[in-house]
């Protein structure tokens, strides 16, 4: 059986708060929602910490931040799009440089990449067709009109990710799996 460390339960607590504040305070409204640079944040973690603290931090951070902003009806929708998003940028993060580490950079521009398109097609897909069940302004017509706001939120923050990470590493920050 896995034991979690302290020092792993207190980091992703800390990254929790990370992409909560990130996602929260940096917010531009858009037609349903608002832009915000949680994802940078999220991609930060996955890169740093690993699949699993990032599919924790992005979930219950974003989530939460949904809930604080009074966007009740995103937040189970954002619990699954981060998760999902940070996951999956861990895992490939993690297992191009398991394979092969002198390719880290490219490892992890198609990792925040492949999360900005998760995050993209995952509330068009949930404006389109799940969220109008619940509230009838909701449709294809709202998933178009928040494209444009999710692509640029997505190349913004994937490149806020990469460049932030980049440093991060260069300056002595280790991955901690």
């Amino acid at each position: 059986m896995n034991s979690i460390s302290t020092k792993k339960i207190v980091l992703n607590g800390l990254m929790i708060a990370l992409v909560f504040l990130a996602t929260y305070i940096i917010q531009i409204p858009t037609l349903t929602g608002y832009v915000n640079v949680g994802d940078a944040a999220i991609m930060i973690v996955a890169i740093l910490l690993g699949k699993n603290s990032a599919l924790i931090a992005g979930a219950i951070g974003s989530s939460l931040a949904d809930m604080a902003g009074g966007y009740f009806i995103y937040a189970p929708i954002t619990f699954i799009v981060k998760g999902l998003e940070g996951f999956v940028i861990g895992l490939i993060v993690y297992k191009a440089v398991k394979a092969d580490s002198s390719r880290a950079d490219e490892a992890r521009l198609k990792g925040v990449a492949v999360g900005a398109l998760i995050m993209i097609a995952g509330y068009f897909l949930a404006e389109a067709f799940i969220l109008g069940i619940f509230n009838k302004e909701y449709g294809l017509t709202t998933a178009v009109a928040n494209l444009l706001p999710n692509v640029v939120q997505g190349v913004v923050t994937a490149v806020l990710g990469f460049l932030t990470s980049t440093a991060l590493l260069k300056n002595g920050v280790r991955q901690y799996q």
